[in-house]
């Protein structure tokens, strides 16, 4: 954010009746972090490393002469894309770029809101933290894009971080200048500079705004949102607003925009701006947290939030394998999902199912706007039909129910060698044995030495039930083995012979 000592200042203090709640608005409000917001600042400005594409950084400066300035954008694409949305890289020219993630609206796909703040930051030399200048803007952007991305919204959403605001709104103007040429249908902007620093403790955010677009919409919109959602916060319209960050590029093109940043005229400025102090030690964390609260609110009021998609199951199925049901099903979106217990329960021979019981659990992947494929393994199936249900639950206790699907098993056949019969016998017996699928058989009848006696079968045969008569008319009385091979498995018997 580049500071300009102005000649005056006029303040308007507008008055705006509270509206009734909208619950999903005020549900988004309550899912603003502040350890969330906290997290992405302490990365941004090198409080802490963190891991991009396998390897370990420390953002010690965003500056956009510093290498770390390219490390900060990638950590931004990174972030956003984690949240399912399509990301953008806007290199404007050799030295800058802008990141952008697209929310596409379902009524108005072609009419946006742009969420944005400048990520490059200074001094140009040395550690360069820009904690509140303006990680604090960043990270309420990148809270926009966590919670936002799991609704469905009317209008589009554009979550975009400008480069190179402070060498003169550069990253801004380009992208300002490039919408107006393809004719952008850009609804309102807002602009959040520098949201965190509160030293006197008395709440007070500035709103600027102008006459161009729509741009007093949106801040009487603002306002609306801290009556309505009782944000603690006081507020002053500036108006006409101040052009030193990148709202002022969108003005320059005829866009309604508006910037939300702290009280940076009344003897509350923050007193670290633009060096090497600039950290999150200094901010006033519950004052970072209502601003944010505030922006996303407003956001939300103007894309026109119209569905929440907690975890949509599309689609849910089982098959028998051997003696074993496998359940399969897949999730297209999942907001805050503890994961899933399994319930089957019995059909009898009546055709009533018994009592549900919960045989499994599988863990859910939390909040993901990615399809999610998940299986379970039944092994204590005995034959006969079967109901499955899914109890998904969320991390506060909440639950629902998929539909219930019914799988008919059959007993499944196994490799098994009888005892022959009689046994003992004179002169004959008869061994009967079982194989599961078709296959290589060979049953063969061995003496107390190992030695071959007789061959009974030795043929590739089908699944089912099979038996054969051996006669041991010519054999001397005693004890006898015989094996049956089936492909690569073997079981063996023994029987006895008595003239």
């Amino acid at each position: 954010m580049r500071k300009f000592l102005l000649l005056f200042l006029i303040l308007f203090v507008v008055n705006i009746s509270a509206q009734t709640p909208n619950p999903l608005v005020q549900n988004i409000i309550s899912q603003v972090n502040i350890d969330s917001l906290k997290k992405y600042v302490n990365e941004l400005s090198g409080e802490v490393p963190v891991i991009i594409n396998g390897s370990e950084y420390t953002i010690t400066s965003r500056h956009s002469n510093n290498a770390m300035n390219d490390i900060a954008a990638d950590y931004i694409e990174a972030k956003l894309q984690s949240y399912g949305l399509q990301v953008f890289n806007h290199n404007y020219d050799s030295n800058g770029r802008n990141v952008y993630a697209v929310q596409q609206g379902t009524v108005y796909p072609d009419q946006q809101y742009i969420i944005c703040a400048h990520y490059d930051n200074m001094p140009g030399y040395g550690a360069a933290p820009g904690a509140d200048d303006n990680a604090s803007g960043v990270a309420g952007v990148i809270e926009a894009a966590r919670i936002l991305s799991n609704y469905e919204t009317m209008y589009t959403i554009i979550y975009a971080l400008w480069d190179e605001e402070e060498q003169g709104l550069i990253g801004s103007y380009y992208y300002a200048a490039r919408a107006a040429s393809q004719n952008d249908d850009i609804k309102g902007v807002i602009n959040l500079d520098m949201i965190a620093f509160d030293n006197n403790n008395d709440g007070r955010v500035n709103i600027h705004t102008r006459s161009t677009g729509n741009s007093t919409v949106i801040s009487s919109k603002m306002v609306q949102v801290i009556s309505t959602y009782s944000i603690p916060l006081t507020y002053y319209i500036n108006n006409p607003g101040s052009t030193y960050s990148d709202h002022a590029s969108f003005w320059q093109r005829g866009f309604p925009a508006i910037l939300l940043i702290e009280d940076d005229y009344y003897n509350d400025f923050n007193f670290y701006y633009h060096t090497a102090n600039d950290k999150i030690q200094y901010f006033n964390n519950n004052y970072f947290h209502n601003s944010s609260k505030l922006a996303i609110g407003t956001l939300s009021e103007l894309v026109g939030v119209n569905m929440i998609v907690p975890v949509e199951l599309v689609s849910f199925s089982g098959n028998q394998f051997g003696n074993k049901v496998i359940l399969n099903w897949t999730t297209a979106t999942e907001t805050n999902n503890f994961g899933f217990e399994i319930e089957r329960a019995k059909v009898n021979s009546e055709n009533k199912s018994n009592q549900f019981n919960v045989i499994g659990f599988v863990e859910g992947k939390g909040t993901t706007a990615f399809t999610s494929n998940y299986s379970y393994t039944d092994a204590s199936i005995s034959g006969g039909g079967y109901l499955y249900k899914l109890k998904q639950i969320d991390y506060d206790g909440k639950h629902e129910y998929s539909d219930e699907i019914f799988i008919n098993t059959i007993e499944q056949m196994t490799f098994e060698l009888y005892p022959n019969y009689p046994n003992p016998f004179n002169p004959s017996t008869t061994i009967s044995y079982q194989i599961p699928v078709d296959g290589n058989v060979s049953l063969k009848v061995y003496n107390l030495l190992g030695n071959e006696i007789k061959t009974l079968v030795n043929d590739y045969q089908s699944a089912g039930n099979h038996k054969i008569e051996f006669d041991a008319a010519e054999l001397s009385s005693g004890n006898y083995f015989y094996i049956l091979k089936y492909n690569d498995q073997y079981q063996k018997g023994k029987m006895t012979f008595l003239k």
